[in-house]
């Protein structure tokens, strides 16, 4: 929901930014000022926040996020040579170099989101299926563009030349490949991919119809800098995109790309974004027709036919997608039961081992672990039973979630030994006295009063310069780059962590050791 309202923040102020455009009394320097400074911050906004979730994405869409923003810095250089023509006072030339940068938005983006697709399954059905879908919206966006402004904009500029033709359809036709991509890449992204995707393809079809309407009223010469559509759309678009490459930081950052992430979900979001396109395109063709006196009978029942057999097809699907659905909600079960301890819930010794991987994969990883084990826990078993031991276990895995944030990972690695992994907590001396603390309230089985302590050891791997040297062993700054790195580190940290632990356990129980 905050990616939602950070998408309706871009939208307002693309709206004040048009408003301040209007303003009475502005001079013409002032429109062009504000109109061009707006698209090249809205531009580059949009290139940085990319270039940022491509550095934080350390699999497979690092590249996909880094061409995306390589496109928007394009644009944003070609928006700066437009800018500087307008400041000396000149009109800018077509085509110039501005429109270098501009036709390299779309062919790098389109180029990144291509790069998406091929990360998304291999299968050739699956291949073959997508490569209709996008024929389906390519073709229907096609339609629609050439109904609205497509053929209007080639019909007035076809005395200009052949080379102005192509390059004033370049802009539409790019852009239309590139919300084909995207709209095919959400059909088919995983469930924590799919909010920066959509934000993403609502950005990119903003900019679309944005520089449509630029290329028609450019082509019958009635565009102004104070343009709603065409000068709203483009800075409209890029804040999107900017509020995209945000969340997708925030997905790298959740339990996107680890071992318990689910595969990707069905969804009506895979249905309806196929034949969306194509219903509307078939509305708008619709009305031209009879608002060009075509024969009303023939084509009404050949609409009715049409929409009978899509309909049939979208019933068949949405069959398809429900047993889809029972099925992957069946694998999900099957891979919570793998990951997780099936007496307290909390993840398990792989899981554990494959969280614990992921903190350490960032070169600026601050990850500490705590090794927790029960003190006197065999007591309980041999005069109380194990159903009370379980009931203990139960008792001890909920206060230890108490005791730590909703992104730190609380495992138990057998018995009553228990481990934490803390990212970026800045003081994980004081969580583990939170956890032998919450061990002091009142503990009471089957009306027995029972008396729970814990012992916790403290290890924990800090980052510092780069430059400070070359050790990669636990506790050093030095990136680990491979999986045989990562292992090394994570073991030495929980030997560290268990090591401590009963150098507490030694001195006297019931406390931090670190």
């Amino acid at each position: 929901m905050r990616a939602w309202t950070h998408a309706g923040a871009a939208l307002l102020l693309s709206i004040l930014y048009v408003g301040a455009l209007r303003l009475p009394g502005l001079s013409a320097f002032a429109i062009d000022f504000i109109s061009n400074v707006g698209q090249i911050l809205a531009a580059g906004f949009a290139a940085l926040t990319c270039a940022v979730a491509a550095r934080r994405n350390v699999d497979r869409h690092r590249a996909v996020w880094g061409w995306l923003a390589a496109g928007m810095g394009s644009w944003c250089l070609g928006q700066c040579v437009w800018t500087w023509y307008e400041l000396l006072g000149r009109s800018v030339p077509f085509p110039s170099l501005a429109d270098v940068g501009f036709l390299g938005f779309p062919l790098a983006a389109g180029f990144g989101l291509l790069l998406w697709l091929g990360t998304q399954g291999n299968q050739l059905v699956a291949r073959s299926r997508d490569v209709i879908a996008g024929g389906i919206i390519a073709l229907s966006l096609l339609v629609l563009s050439w109904v609205t402004a497509l053929g209007a904009v080639v019909e007035a500029g076809a005395g200009d030349g052949v080379f102005a033709l192509v390059l004033s359809l370049a802009y539409p036709i790019g852009d239309l490949i590139m919300a084909t991509l995207v709209l095919i890449a959400l059909t088919r992204g995983r469930t924590g991919e799919r909010t920066s995707l959509l934000i993403l393809a609502l950005g990119l079809t903003v900019f679309a119809v944005a520089d449509s309407a630029f290329v028609y009223l450019t082509s019958t010469s009635s565009f102004s800098s104070t343009d709603l559509v065409s000068n709203g759309g483009w800075v409209a678009g890029f804040l999107l995109m900017g509020v995209a490459g945000v969340w997708a930081r925030h997905d790298v950052d959740s339990a996107h790309g680890t071992i318990e992430a689910a595969l990707p979900r069905p969804s009506g979001m895979r249905i309806g974004l196929t034949y969306l396109p194509l219903l509307v395109a078939g509305a708008v063709v619709v009305a031209d027709l009879l608002r060009n006196g075509a024969p009303r009978v023939e084509l009404l029942l050949g609409v009715a036919l049409v929409g009978m057999v899509l309909t049939h097809q979208f019933l068949a699907m949405t069959e398809n997608q429900r047993l889809l659905t029972a099925l992957a909600e069946a694998q999900d079960q099957l891979r919570h039961r793998a990951l997780h301890d099936s007496l307290t819930g909390l993840a398990n010794r792989v899981l554990f081992a494959d969280r614990l991987d992921r903190a350490l994969i960032h070169p600026d990883a601050d990850v500490s672990v705590l090794f927790c084990d029960l003190d006197n826990f065999k007591q309980v078993n041999d005069q109380l039973g194990h159903d009370a031991g379980d009931a203990v276990l139960k008792l001890v895995a909920a206060r230890l979630l108490e005791c730590v944030r909703t992104s730190d990972t609380v495992a138990r690695l057998g018995g009553d030994e228990f481990a934490i992994v803390l990212e970026g907590s800045g003081d994980p001396d004081a969580v583990a006295q939170r956890v032998v603390a919450s061990m002091q309230a009142e503990t009471v089985i089957g009306g027995q009063p029972i008396d729970t302590s814990i012992s916790v050891g403290v290890a924990r791997h800090e980052p510092v310069p780069a430059a400070s040297g070359h050790d990669r062993r636990a506790g050093s700054s030095a990136p680990l780059n491979t999986p045989a790195e990562r292992d090394a580190a994570a073991a030495q940290l929980l030997r560290q962590a268990d090591t401590a632990m009963y150098a507490a356990k030694g001195a006297g129980k019931n406390r931090v050791s670190s």
